[in-house]
């Protein structure tokens, strides 16, 4: 604990380390916990492997078409 210079106590910043929660309290991508619930949300959100649903609001619809091709000029190949 720190102590400003009216002699006032603050408590520390930031989580103990001893503090027993270790995650951040987010899903683990790459686990696979329930399986069902995933392949319904694929199918209620997706039409193909890589196209949204027609249910799904796409802000940005021309966003990085040529995502994956080469088209840099300063590329030396």
């Amino acid at each position: 604990m720190g102590k400003d210079r009216n002699g006032s106590f603050h408590p520390a910043k930031g989580r103990p380390t001893g503090s027993p929660k270790e995650s951040a309290g987010l899903r683990n991508a790459f686990a696979i916990n329930d399986l069902d619930k995933d392949n319904n949300l694929a199918d209620k959100y997706m039409n193909g492997p890589d196209e949204p649903g027609a249910n799904v609001h796409i802000r940005h619809v021309n966003r990085h078409n040529d995502k994956g091709e080469i088209n840099d000029v300063n590329r030396q190949v």
